[in-house]
Order: C-alpha cells, then structure tokens, then sequence
C-alpha cells in the first residue's frame, strides 16, 4: 500500500498483494462495500477515525498516506478524521499534504477532521506553554484547511483548579474560533478526560466561549462511573461540531458491551445530527482493529435502518396531516410544536377538551417523541383514541405533568392515565427537555423515558384510532419536537 497513488493503474491481484503488505489483514469482498454506507439526507453518515488503527500505525503496519485509501476500499467508509499524533511533524508540510489531500480526493473519500494531542495545553499556567500551544493550533488549522476539513479537534488540559483551567481554555479558544472563522472552519473540545468529561464544565466552556463555530465533539466513551454517558451527550448536543461513536467491546449479536447504541444514537438524531459519526474503535491489539470497526460500522448502519422506518409526524412547516378537536391553540416554528390556551378538559369520559388529533388512525406503532412543559403544566399524549367522547377515556393517554421527584401515580407523568402508574417518575424539571417512545404492538404497550423503561403492560380497551397531543388549559404551555413515528 505504501506505493499505491490515486493516478496509478492497478488490478486487482496487485490491489490484494499491496493490501496484504500493508499487514492489516483486511479482506477485501468481491465487490467493494461501496456505496452502503451513505445515508438518507436526513440521517447521519459515517466516518472512521484513525485512532480505531493506532496499533497498527504505531506498528509501521499502516502509513498515515494510505488510511483514506483502507477507509474507502476495505470498509466502505467516504470520510477520515485523522489524529496528528501520526503526523505530527507535517503540519505546515504543504507539500506532504497535498499529497495526502490527493489520494483522499482519489478515493472519494472527505477529509472531515483532525483530531490534535500533540499542539500542547491550552489551559496552561505558563502563559509562554499556552500562547505556543495556539500557535501549533494555528498551524493544524490550516493544515485542515490544506486537507479539506471541516473542522480542529482540540484538547482541554493544563493545570490549576477546574475554574482555572477553564478560564485559560476559554481565552485560548476563542482566539483559535476566530483564527478558524477566517478559514470557514470549526473548533471543538471532546470529552477526553478531566474536567472536559465533565458535562457541567464543559458546557460551561461552551457558553463562556459563545461563537458559532466552536463546539463539542462527543465521545460516547471517556466519562468516569460516576457520569451517565447518555445524559451527558445529550448535554453537549446543542453545540456538536462532530460525533465520535466509541467501542471497545462487543456482545455476541454485534452490540456494544459499554452503551446501548439504539439509546444513543435516538439522542444523536433528536440533537438534529445529521452530518458524520466517526468509528473509533479500542481492540486489544492491531490484528482485531480492523474487525472491531467492521462491527462498528454494522451496528451504526443496523442503527440507522431503525431509525429510517421512524418517519416524522410533522413536515416542520405547517399542520399538514393533524386537526384540531375542541379548539385550543397550535403553534409550529422551527421544528418546536407549541399548544396553549387550551380549554375544556375535564374527567369526565363522554366529553373532550381540545386536542390535535392525527387524521389517520394507527394500531401496532413506535411513536418517539421530546416534550417540555411549562411550570404546573398538565398535557399528555394521546393514542389509539377516537374523536368521539374523551379521547383519554376512548384510548391512552400518557401523562404528562410538571410534578418531577413525586412518587409515581396513575395520574402523574408518564403514568397510563387513570389506568398504571409508571414504575419510576423520571420527568424532569419545568422547561427541560425530555425524550420518549410508545411501542404499542397488540395488546402490550411499553412506554419509556428519558432513556428508561416505566411502563409494561396489556391493555385491551383499544387496539387502534387516532394519535394525539393534549393542550390542557390556559394555564400550560406544552412543547413537542422530533415527533416520529413507525408502524409495526
């Protein structure tokens, strides 16, 4: 591999040879894996990050010249996200990476990032370490620009207190977010242990630093026991940059051991993500790299095909496909759906209040959903009800109500109205987003939130109608986003 080059001509017995040469093992299928990997416009793609070879590049087994060249061929993949560590003296070597730039553009491959260990601590004490740790950033910039990346992964260490790190991190990063706004560029800071796997740190950062093209880059991995990764990406998903999808080990039928990637990836989409998710694998030596990311890749794409079949309920613009019942007021503005000034609703199960109603009805379903609502707000989302009477009483309702850290009722959040309680009340506080799903398939209807499971039942009341979203009173305001759903 070492003397292959976009322009050469090359059959496929010398493809193999110069592959096996290269030492990585990786098997090439009759057909390259080609074009699978691309995804729909409104789904994420996939990139791979150098780091998931890092024991083979360390080993001479793979030159940092041709990791754009093993992405594309053996693996399908049509972005890079390259470490500096494997190239850490060619940053303002025009001519070594044009040549890199070439055989990425050769293989239709984009360079989508660079992620830097090697340019020094921004957060430094020493204001001489920290003003030469932006310098060497200055200079990675531009040679992402060289290579066509959209963005510098940076690092946030140094020494101190928290607060004063995080002081130096800001003033070394809005300088390197201007220098990068001058070249159309981004900044980020992954979650790489220290303070930056703190969510509450970092986002702090995030806000204190406040320009457009700096960001995070979450990692699924890297947060200690005491952090719940799910929370903690969702967290810094206002202001990803990139995506770094982590694995390092894998359960018999291709799952990873460490996070539930269906979990996490729900959050990646509700965080509006659509651009690359980059592989980064941790095998236990260099014979499994190539393996680990092939399990990587199939489990993203298994991912991306679920979330395919959950279509959105909304077109984003207007109410096309829903109509009011009993009044209330709808309103919808930049993907936010927002009901107020609703009226009507009482216990009563032969009358409505108002409500927004589906125009189809639906039986077996996996509706997904965020919700947020005001302060002693009341709403909930309705399912398999009719039109007639109250919709509450005719199908479900899933209870939503700003009452978080009360024990679980049949009348409060997340409850089967008038009918289970949820084992847990798991809601958070007035203003906050959170995310659910109903799965209703026969008899059986599961409800989850925020990432756990609280309801699971049978209930035979109804099997099918109309899916709904309650506007309570003129007292609440209730906001829905990212509503989905699937038939089954």
């Amino acid at each position: 591999m070492g003397e292959f080059s976009p322009q050469s001509t090359m059959n496929r017995r010398t493809f193999l040879q110069l592959t096996t040469g290269a030492g990585l093992g990786l098997a090439l299928s009759p057909v390259p894996f080609a074009r699978a990997a691309i995804a729909p416009e409104s789904l994420f793609k996939i990139s791979l990050a150098q780091w998931s070879f890092n024991k083979s590049l360390r080993a001479g087994r793979l030159k940092n010249l041709d990791f754009p060249q093993v992405a594309r061929r053996d693996f399908g993949i049509e972005a890079v996200e390259f470490v500096d560590q494997f190239f850490a003296d060619k940053s303002r070597d025009a001519a070594y990476l044009k040549d890199l730039r070439s055989r990425a553009d050769g293989e239709g491959v984009v360079c989508h990032l660079i992620m830097l260990d090697t340019n020094g601590p921004l957060g430094a004490s020493d204001k001489a370490k920290r003003a030469a740790a932006v310098e060497s950033t200055f200079g990675w910039i531009d040679a992402g620009k060289a290579l066509g990346c959209r963005s510098i992964r940076v690092n946030a260490y140094g020494d101190g207190t928290a607060d004063e790190i995080k002081a130096r991190v800001v003033e070394s990063c809005a300088r390197l977010a201007d220098f990068a706004a001058e070249r159309k560029m981004d900044v980020e800071i992954e979650n790489h242990g220290g303070n930056s796997s703190d969510p509450a740190w970092l986002t702090a950062v995030m806000r204190e630093v406040n320009k457009p093209n700096f960001g995070t880059l979450p990692d699924f991995g890297n947060f200690p026991p005491t952090v719940n990764r799910y929370d903690a990406v969702e967290a810094f998903m206002p202001w990803a940059k990139a995506v770094s999808a982590k694995t390092m080990k894998f359960t018999p039928d291709g799952g990873c051991e460490e996070t539930d990637y269906f979990k996490m990836m729900r959050i990646v989409r509700d965080g509006g993500w659509t651009s690359w998710v980059g592989i980064e694998t941790g095998a236990a030596n260099a014979d499994g790299e190539a393996q680990s990311v092939r399990l990587t890749r199939d489990l993203l794409i298994k991912v991306r095909a679920e979330q395919a079949r959950c279509a959105p309920l909304f077109n984003g613009r207007d109410l096309d496909g829903w109509e009011k019942v009993e009044g209330g007021e709808w309103d919808l503005k930049d993907g936010v759906l927002t009901g107020h000034h609703g009226r009507g609703w009482t216990t009563n199960p032969e009358k409505s209040g108002s409500w927004l109603s589906t125009r189809k009805q639906y039986g077996d379903f996996r509706l997904e959903f965020q919700f947020t609502v005001n302060e002693k707000g009341n709403s909930g989302v309705l399912f398999r009800s009719a039109r007639e009477k109250n919709p509450s009483f005719t199908g479900y309702e899933m209870q939503i109500h700003d009452s978080p850290g009360r024990p679980p009722t049949k009348g409060g959040p997340g409850a089967i109205y008038d009918m289970m309680a949820p084992a847990k009340n798991v809601i958070r506080a007035a203003g906050q987003w959170n995310y659910a799903t109903i799965i209703a398939r026969g008899a059986k209807i599961v409800v989850e939130m925020n990432g756990e499971r609280i309801v699971e039942t049978e209930q035979m009341r109804s099997l099918r109608g109309y899916i709904g979203l309650q506007n309570h009173d003129d007292k609440s305001e209730v906001k829905f986003k990212n509503v989905r759903l699937e038939e089954l």
